[in-house]
């Protein structure tokens, strides 16, 4: 978190930036091009992944969202999650 946070994970995005060989496509769905936004919040395989992680946690929050931010979702997850 505290990489993507910080967009500092090497994605296609990052690594075209600085002219290194990239995937045109995110190598999980190969829909969209792969950034930090698409594979933490956007991308069919990691959405699927959050569903069932949060769901194996008993987490009461929702996924994220594609149209937020992976730092605000995880505010909000933080806020909305009763603590035992």
């Amino acid at each position: 978190h505290w990489l993507a946070r910080l967009d500092r994970c090497w994605t296609a995005d990052r690594l075209a930036s600085r002219g290194l060989q990239h995937p045109a496509r995110c190598l999980l769905c190969d829909q969209a091009p792969e950034s930090v936004h698409h594979l933490s919040l956007a991308c069919p395989f990691a959405r699927q992944i959050w569903h069932d992680v949060l769901h194996w946690l008993r987490l009461p929050c929702t996924p994220p969202d594609r149209e937020i931010s992976l730092n605000d979702w995880w505010r909000t997850a933080r806020h909305d999650t009763p603590m035992p």
